[in-house]
This record gives C-alpha cells, sequence and structure tokens, in this order.
C-alpha cells in the first residue's frame, strides 16, 4: 500500500475552457522537468463509471453503474477496491507517458475535469490541482468568436462550459481548501513573473524566467489543443484582457452577455471575483438603448439543445434565419411560410395516429 501511485508528479489544470489554459499549460511546460500533452480527457471515463448521471452510451450507463456498485458491493470490499485499481491504471499510463520522456511532472490541461474534481482527488490525493479561473464574459466572448459563429443553434454544446463550470470550480475549490491552487488569468498575464513565481512554489517547481518566452516550448501533440489564440503571442500578454467587450457594442452578443450574466447571478460571478453589479449594470443599460434596432436570436432558446425547443421556439428560429439571411421583407415572408409548413406538418402528425386508429 505504501508504493501505491497517489498522484506523485500530477499537475491538473481545470478552467472552463477558452480561460487561458492552453497558455498557463504552454509556461509551465518550458520547465525542464515538465511533460504535458494536448487534452487527455483520460480519467473522465473511468471515474464516470461510478457516476449515476452525466453519460450516454450504447450500453445504457445507468445499468452499468447498477452491475459494477453491485459487483463492488457484494464480491469484493467495495469501492476502496475500484479506486486502487484506479490509482495503479493512472499510476501505469502516466508513469509510462513520463518514462518515454525523462520528465518528473506531467501536466494534463484537461478543462471538463470540473466535473470531477472530488473524484480525482480521492483517486490522486497527492496530485496538485490548479484552477485557472477567468472574468466568464471574456470566456463567452471567445466561445462565440471561435466556435458559435453566429451559427446560435450551436450554442447550447458550450452550455457545461458556460452555466455549469463556474459553480463546479467554486465547488472543487472549497472541498480541496487550502490543496486548491487558485490562478487567476488577469493577474497572470498582468504579472506574469511574479504570478508563475508563486505558481512554481506552490507546484515544486523551480521558477526560471524563459519559461516566461514560450516560443521555444513545443506545442504538446494531439488534436485537442487551442485552434487559436496561443499562436498570436510568445510569452504572457494582456491585450486580452478587455477584448470582451467588443459585446457591448454588438446587439446579439450584449443580449447573450447580458442573459448569462443573470444565469450565473451574483453570488457565482462575485464568488468568482468578478463585480456582478456593475457588470449587469453596464449590459443591461447597453441592450436598453440598443433595444429596437436589431432582431436578437433568444439565450434561453440557443443555450438548450434543439431536441428540447417548444415549436413557437422552432418558429421563430426559422423566422430569425429567414430575416437574417433575405432582410427584412423577403426573410419575414419566407420565415412565415416555413412556419406555416413547419404548423401543417406538426398538426399532421399528431392527427395521424386518430387516423391510423
Amino acid at each position: 500500500m505504501s508504493d501505491q501511485f497517489l498522484g506523485q508528479g500530477l499537475i491538473f489544470i481545470i478552467s472552463q475552457p477558452r480561460s487561458g489554459s492552453t497558455l498557463l499549460q504552454r509556461v509551465l511546460a518550458g520547465h525542464p522537468t515538465v511533460q504535458t500533452s494536448a487534452e487527455t480527457w483520460l480519467m473522465l471515463h473511468p471515474l464516470y463509471a461510478l457516476k449515476e448521471s452525466g453519460i450516454k452510451s450504447e450500453f445504457n450507463h445507468r445499468w452499468a453503474r447498477r452491475g459494477v456498485q453491485d459487483f463492488l458491493t457484494h464480491y469484493t470490499d467495495g469501492d476502496e477496491v475500484y479506486i486502487r485499481a484506479l490509482r495503479n491504471w493512472a499510476g501505469e499510463i502516466y508513469g509510462n507517458a513520463l518514462h518515454r520522456s525523462g520528465k518528473v511532472h506531467f501536466i494534463d490541461k484537461t478543462p471538463r475535469y470540473f466535473f470531477i474534481v472530488p473524484e480525482l482527488a480521492r483517486v490522486l490525493p497527492e496530485a496538485k490541482f490548479v484552477f485557472l479561473l477567468r472574468n466568464p464574459l471574456a470566456v463567452l466572448a471567445s466561445e462565440l468568436k471561435t466556435y458559435v459563429k453566429d451559427k446560435w443553434e450551436i450554442l447550447s454544446r458550450f452550455e457545461p462550459d458556460l452555466r455549469q463550470a463556474p459553480d463546479l470550480l467554486l465547488a472543487g475549490m472549497s472541498e480541496l481548501d487550502d490543496a486548491a491552487i487558485p490562478v487567476r488569468y488577469e493577474s497572470f498575464v498582468t504579472n506574469p513573473e511574479s504570478e508563475l513565481r508563486s505558481l512554481c512554489d506552490r507546484l515544486g517547481l523551480s521558477f526560471l524566467p524563459a519559461m516566461l518566452d514560450y516560443a521555444k516550448t513545443p506545442a504538446p501533440t494531439g488534436r485537442m489543443n487551442d485552434p487559436v489564440g496561443i499562436h498570436k503571442h510568445q510569452a504572457p500578454s494582456q491585450s486580452s484582457v478587455e477584448k470582451w467587450r467588443w459585446m457591448l457594442d454588438d446587439p446579439q452578443a450584449c443580449h447573450f452577455a447580458e442573459a448569462y450574466l443573470r444565469d450565473l447571478g451574483p453570488d457565482t460571478l462575485n464568488a468568482f471575483g468578478y463585480p456582478y453589479e456593475s457588470l449587469i449594470q453596464e449590459f443591461s443599460q447597453r441592450n436598453r438603448s440598443m433595444r429596437g434596432g436589431s432582431r436578437i436570436f433568444p439565450w434561453r432558446t440557443a443555450i438548450r439543445d434543439r431536441s428540447e425547443w417548444s415549436y413557437w421556439e422552432r418558429v421563430q428560429a426559422e423566422r430569425y434565419y429567414s430575416w437574417r439571411m433575405f432582410g427584412s421583407v423577403r426573410g419575414e415572408i419566407r420565415g412565415l411560410r416555413r412556419a406555416l409548413r413547419m404548423a401543417k406538418n406538426s398538426l399532421r402528425d399528431q392527427l395521424r395516429p386518430i387516423r391510423e386508429s
């Protein structure tokens, strides 16, 4: 038991996506004892085997979890057997990566580990947990520019990153207490040397000024890499700290931003370290001043999966895209025609069982 792998040498970076985690990873990877990779997503699958919900599978995850739990309860010494097995599994995989590189520390930068912080800490209690926090409005602005790109119906894919992650990050930090290592993105890029010194001290790494110039640090291999931001600079830059403010001048993005702030609420945003009242006031005033000038796709529709939309929400979406593609007059006519067809199809589907009976 004494030589069991407990996460020694492992460093997890956990954050919302688009929070600057690739920058932080790249800087730390400039240390000669550190190895890293593109996002591994490695620990999600085995730890979700013990979770009741949150995963879909061909084999029915809930039944699988029930079978695993029954087996562990009746034929082994319980969940701890599975935890010990996971430690051995993680030690073998991470250990092999370190052995191949000849390094001492491995950074696993997988933002959606925010779903499994308590489980990770239970399996690997000697790992280091870095929580990277960034203004959630900057995260939203980056998601809109990088991935969504005016396709509002796909925004729901990022709902976990936007609406669930902040509270889960706060809960994870509370769970780990003094073992949590918080890093604020804005502070890191504004005072990179002092922030990196402090972080290296917490991680047990020697501070090397050359780490801040990551131009010569190879990018991690893998498809799960930052497609945009990291390539624009060679060292931490504060040029992006206020870039999210473009949303104030874009009616659609401004609507999303205000609605997002209201979704998060003052408790979450203030605990995250950003002033809710001043931000909500700024965006709500801006929205009021622009009201009526543009047609807006509703946040409450965009942030939910299309399969959850009501009939009226689908009609409104069709009218919106017709308006945007063909203009106010032609678009409105096309949108109404499309809405009528949808109504006929919906009515036909409702009447079919009656006719068939």
